[in-house]
């Protein structure tokens, strides 16, 4: 599974995370999301340190697909695809609580 950030600041490690799966990018819905969750997608992508989780109107909104809701990891895991959460694509979000993180090289 292939992860990317998106949105003005995506190219210094700030932004909504996306997801693709089944041929289609998508987002994830904010709820539940924590710093625990931002841990894993930074390293996954590649950063040192998660400085922090970003939702709601700290995230530029997505379109399209919601891939997945109610993200829960621990903060060891090597990939976003460890962690629980719901079924692909069964959620009950709207754009406006996309996830989002923060990372760090530092």
């Amino acid at each position: 599974i292939s992860l990317r950030l998106q949105g003005p600041s995506s190219g210094n490690g700030t932004g909504r995370v996306e997801v693709f799966f089944a041929g289609k990018w998508g987002t994830i819905c904010g709820d539940y999301w924590d710093r625990n969750d931002a841990i894993v997608v930074c390293r996954q992508l590649g950063y040192l340190n998660a400085v922090r989780a970003l939702s709601g109107s700290d995230v530029p909104d997505g379109s399209g697909q919601i891939w997945l809701d109610n993200v829960f990891c621990k903060g060891s895991e090597q990939n976003l695809t460890s962690c629980a959460h719901r079924r692909w694509g069964d959620h009950n979000c709207w754009h406006h609580q996309d996830a989002g993180i923060e990372c760090s090289s530092t």
